[in-house]
This record gives structure tokens, C-alpha cells and sequence, in this order.
């Protein structure tokens, strides 16, 4: 079973980020269903609390400070092939609120196909 990470990125002043949340969510348990030979974990990030977290070093970094550097607009969800963190390679970038449709289509698109 192949692993990957959905990592929805926001901020507390993020308005569209309210929405987006429920959506991210909802993603998941679509992609559970719709591809269950796949293993999508979720991770929410506030870019906010992570940039603090890393320069006053009060919690262990979610994520690396070039991963936090490469966030240029918010709400986003990151699909990141491996283990978050520590993941191999991204795979998809979703910028902006969007369709829960639009997500849902881009995502199955682009998770490997299925394992036999």
C-alpha cells in the first residue's frame, strides 16, 4: 500500500481557510473511499504558529523552514509522496479555495494507479 500525505496549510486570519477546512475533511474520506488501495494521511498546518514554532524553537517543526518558505498563498493543500515530514517528493499543489470537485479530481489524478 502506497503512503502519502495531504498537508492543508492556513492561518487563523484565513478566511477562506474555514470553508477549505471542512473541505479538507471531507477529501479525505472521499479519497479513502474512492481509492482504497491508497494510504492518504491528513496533516493541518498553521503557517503562523509553524513560523513561530520555529524561530522561538518551543515545539519540534512540523515542517522544514524551505517547505514553510515555499507557502505563497493560503488556504493550500500540499500532496506530498511518502511520510510527512519526511516526505519524498511533492506531488501536487492546490492553491486557493476551490470545488471540493475540482480537489477531489486533481488529487485521484494524480495518486498513483491502483496497485494490483
Amino acid at each position: 500500500m502506497a503512503g502519502h500525505t495531504l498537508v492543508f496549510y492556513s492561518a487563523a486570519w484565513c478566511d477562506p481557510g474555514v470553508p477549505m477546512n471542512k473541505i479538507f475533511h471531507e477529501i479525505l474520506r472521499d479519497v479513502a473511499r474512492a481509492r482504497p488501495d491508497v494510504s492518504l494521511k491528513g496533516i493541518e498546518i498553521d503557517v503562523d504558529t509553524e513560523e513561530e514554532n520555529q524561530q522561538t524553537g518551543a515545539l519540534s517543526p512540523a515542517v522544514s523552514e524551505g517547505a514553510l518558505a515555499s507557502i505563497d498563498f493560503l488556504p493550500m493543500m500540499v500532496l506530498y509522496a511518502g511520510d510527512f515530514p519526511r516526505a519524498d517528493a511533492e506531488i501536487l499543489r492546490l492553491v486557493g479555495q476551490l470545488p471540493k470537485r475540482h480537489i477531489l479530481a486533481q488529487l485521484l489524478e494524480a495518486l498513483p494507479a491502483e496497485e494490483v
